[in-house]
């Protein structure tokens, strides 16, 4: 039935008035009754006037469907477009075949899914199972919970995998879905191959929750340990801890995992049997999403039978074929011998393909020829090596490996087989990756974040101190940004922040560090700059360009930026008071107007002004004899006979009292009033020992020298004359220099060395151990004496690392035919070890502490040693 729209209604009903109205017109105003000539006129009219009124009718129905026609089509055309957009905005490629198995319509996707498609005219469902079958390598049922569906796998020549979904529609057709679940199956793989390793993992696998509670143990941890899975499961993780190692370990151990880092180590651990071994152990934090931990890992490896491990890996052939891990054996001239499946799993290369050549052909080219060099003069010498190195598969491709390389000796112990085991580590370098980058860097802005702050800073600083440079912290607030924030919304406000950190690292160099501090707050790192104008040309730069329109949601934004600007050296010497003192001048900068940048001055300005009052009252320290040589005894620890003494420098200040030497001797380097105050020790010290050489006694003098010194003009010469003046014996001066001048290693400090060794003095390094020099620093320079820093005396019978650190020193020096004097003995117990291992010269507060020259001649005149000194 045809539905009419009103307006057509409308017509049709006033055309029927209009025509009734002209007929009743005709009839009233025809001819007279019974004149046949007008009755037939009148009936011509009326005709005639009714079929004006039925094709007006027609026209108007006409005119009324072609209108609908156009209206239907368009609606129709709508209506077509939104469903192909919409099939089109599927994920998923999608196609609709009708009833008799024509094909409708198809996204993008689905010829993405058959590229083949492209080339074929395909436009029927049987066709294109034909076209398809010849593509499927092999199919998989798949069960379905929706009804008339039919789900199943392709695996496609392509290399792709497919999920097929094939339903009913009600008229009859088709709707045909394809997902391809290529990634989801290799992630799948991956999970499953992930935890067939940890089962057959060689290293023992122990996890943790964050309060170290063991929640898994793999196999081998059980093997290792005796300790079967449930006896594991629960306890705390320190259930292996032997005992035998120092606590500091494990504060270290547990401090590298809450910096976030992974830790490396050897623990000596016990089993469940009470027998010790050794374990090679890496630990490390599993973080979710957010970067919070939500447990700990440990890897470790028995080393204490490695040798063993090692002569049994060339015996048992099945270990061989059926290690995990890659095996490479090479003859004595480093030919490859034989390689495990293993080897060809990860590098590709076949037994037939390698046999015969030098392992060189898997060489990625990442590393230096000193990198092998070094590898191999290891293996030579320790018989093993083992680290993470980069090398080539058959394809072509580079990745990372772990490898060990070990030597298998002959009967005679020369190497006959060099046995090399390594894994692909490819997943642990992108997780470990990962998780760093989660770690330390900002989810929104990419930009360093806080911790990784912390420590770029305290390297900066360190790298500061060590190389005299000057470093600048800038505290960036951004002005009116809440405003923004609160008004345009976080969606905003966050596309606004990660402008700003845009405009940020445009303004400084590459070796700069823009770090997100939280919020809306920004902290700048600037590295080795000259002043303080560097500093606030960067800052200025800064305020710049964050003072230049921001475009959000196509409008002109405004803001501006508040920095606080700390120095180092100057302002702070740690990372959080720098840091601290960069935001209290970010607040002064706010206070003083916004937008502009405040140095940190109240500290500069103090410390400033005690270094001027310092170096003015230490220039006039000699002047008016504030300068006074103190004397420590140095005695013979096995007899308690006094040796000789070292002058130490005190400064009797007429208001700040005794100021200690560590903070005026660098004022004095620095100023160059080191060259006159050191002269004036010399000459003091001298002339006061040989006095009391003259009134009976015999000792040496040691003295402390600095190369600031060297620079101001003390050489032999000057020695010379002093030791003349005072009639003192040149072997009877001790010179002590620091480990830091024999670094320099140059021709001119050797030379000028050389001197006073050419004179007849006696060359020591203080407080040594503390610093970087070697063997052979000791060997190239004169040195005959050694002094034994005194922190290394004071934890002594007390710290493991400590007496080994000792016995090593005494055991070097033994060799290299060196004194030793230990400092900084206080017990009994301490001058016994260093006598019993060899050191017999010392110095420290059990036998006396420094003394003015008077009290020490008192003292010399009235000591006698200890009865239990002169014990054997």
């Amino acid at each position: 039935m045809i539905k009419l729209s009103n307006r057509t209604l409308k017509l049709i009903l006033l055309l029927t008035g209009v025509n009734l109205f002209v007929l009743f017109f005709i009839m009233w105003n025809g001819a007279a009754p019974g004149s046949e000539t007008n009755a037939i006129n009148i009936d011509t009219r009326v005709v005639g006037v009714s079929l004006f009124f039925v094709f007006s009718l027609i026209f108007l129905l006409m005119v009324d469907l072609i209108r609908r026609f156009i209206m239907l089509r368009k609606q129709s055309d709508s209506a077509r477009d939104r469903m192909h957009d919409a099939v089109e905005s599927l994920p998923e490629a999608f196609a609709l075949y009708s009833p008799r198995g024509k094909l409708l319509l198809c996204n993008s996707r689905w010829r993405q899914v058959y590229p083949w498609l492209d080339t074929l005219e395909v436009d029927r469902w049987d066709l294109f199972q034909q076209q398809l079958q010849p593509h499927i390598l092999r199919q998989e049922a798949v069960d379905s919970e929706q009804p008339n569906t039919n789900s199943h796998i392709e695996h496609l020549d392509s290399g792709h995998a497919i999920l097929a979904s094939d339903s009913r529609t009600r008229e009859g057709g088709l709707a045909c879905v394809r997902t391809d679940i290529t990634h989801t199956q290799k992630i799948e793989q991956k999970l499953r191959n992930l935890g067939r390793a940890m089962e057959q993992s060689p290293a023992s696998v122990m996890i943790t929750n964050t309060r170290g509670v063991i929640e898994y143990v793999n196999p081998k941890f059980c093997e290792v340990s005796g300790y079967s899975f449930s006896e594991a499961l629960g306890q705390k993780a320190d259930l292996l801890r032997s005992g035998e190692m120092s606590d500091d370990i494990y504060k270290d151990l547990w401090w590298t995992l809450e910096q976030g880092q992974e830790w490396h180590g050897q623990l000596l651990n016990r089993r469940k049997d009470g027998t010790l071994f050794w374990e090679s152990a890496s630990i490390s934090a599993v973080r979710d999403e957010n970067g919070h931990t939500q447990s700990y890992i440990a890897v470790k490896e028995d080393i204490t039978q490695q040798k063993e491990a090692e002569e049994q890996l060339r015996m048992i052939e099945a270990v061989f074929r059926t290690s995990s891990e890659a095996i490479m054996v090479a003859n004595r001239n480093g030919l490859i011998k034989t390689i495990n499946p293993a080897f060809t799993r990860i590098t590709g290369f076949t037994l037939e393909e390698v046999v015969g050549r030098n392992p060189s052909m898997l060489s990625s080219g990442r590393h230096e020829p000193l990198f092998y060099q070094d590898m191999w003069q290891e293996i030579r010498q320790a018989g093993s090596w083992s680290g993470e190195i980069w090398n080539r598969r058959k394809n072509g491709s580079v990745y990372p490996e772990w490898l060990s390389v070990s030597v298998v000796l002959d009967d005679n112990g020369e190497p006959s087989e060099y046995v090399a085991v390594f894994s692909d580590i490819t997943k642990r370098k992108n997780d470990e990756a990962q998780i760093v980058r989660q770690a330390y860097y900002d989810d929104l802005t990419q930009l360093p974040n806080r911790a990784l702050l912390s420590d770029r800073l305290n390297l900066a600083i360190a790298t500061a101190d060590r190389d005299e440079q000057v470093i600048a912290l800038l505290f960036v607030d951004l002005d009116r940004f809440k405003y923004v924030n609160d008004s345009m919304g976080h969606e905003y406000g966050d596309d606004l922040l990660k402008q700003v950190a845009t405009r940020l690292n445009e303004c400084v160099r590459d070796t700069d560090t823009v770090a997100r501090f939280g919020g809306d707050e920004f902290v700048i790192l600037l590295h080795n700059i000259k002043s303080e104008a560097d500093a606030a040309y960067v800052a200025y730069k800064l305020i710049e360009s964050l003072s230049t329109p921001f475009t959000l949601a196509e409008r002109d934004i405004i803001i501006g930026a508040s920095i606080g600007i700390a120095m180092h050296p100057g302002d702070a010497d740690t990372a959080e008071n720098l840091i601290r003192n960069a935001d209290l001048a970010m607040y002064k900068a706010k206070q003083s107007g916004r937008n502009q940048a405040h140095f940190f001055t109240a500290m500069m300005q103090e410390h400033a002004n005690q270094r001027m009052t310092l170096e003015q009252d230490l220039r006039h320290a000699l002047e008016r004899d504030e300068l006074e040589v103190y004397y420590q005894p140095i005695i013979a620890g096995n007899s308690g006979h006094v040796q000789g003494v070292e002058a130490l420098l005190r400064w009797h200040h007429p208001e700040r009292g005794l100021i200690p030497p560590d903070q005026f001797i660098p004022l004095a380097e620095e100023t160059g009033l080191i060259g006159s105050i050191g002269e004036w020790v010399l000459e003091t010290s001298c002339a006061q020992v040989s006095r009391l050489n003259k009134e009976g006694q015999s000792l040496y003098l040691s003295v402390n020298i600095s190369e600031r010194q060297r620079d101001l003009g003390l050489d032999a010469d000057a020695v010379s004359a002093v030791l003349e003046h005072h009639d003192l014996k040149p072997e009877w001066l001790l010179l002590e220099i620091t480990e830091g001048l024999l670094l320099q290693d140059s021709e001119e400090t050797v030379t000028w060395l050389e001197g006073f060794k050419a004179l007849g003095v006696s060359l020591a390094i203080d407080d040594f151990g503390t610093g970087y020099s070697s063997l052979g620093y000791l060997k190239r320079f004169p040195v005959d004496t050694l002094k034994i820093d005194r922190e290394f005396i004071r934890d002594l019978n007390t710290d493991r690392y400590a007496d080994s650190l000792v016995s090593a020193i005494i055991s070097m020096a033994a060799s290299l035919e060196l004194r030793l004097i230990a400092e900084g003995v206080e017990t009994d117990k301490q001058r016994l070890t260093l006598v019993s291992q060899g050191c017999c010269y010392m110095q420290g507060y059990l036998f006396c502490r420094p003394l003015p020259a008077a009290q020490l001649k008192q003292w010399l005149r009235e000591y006698r040693p200890s009865p239990c000194i002169m014990e054997p």
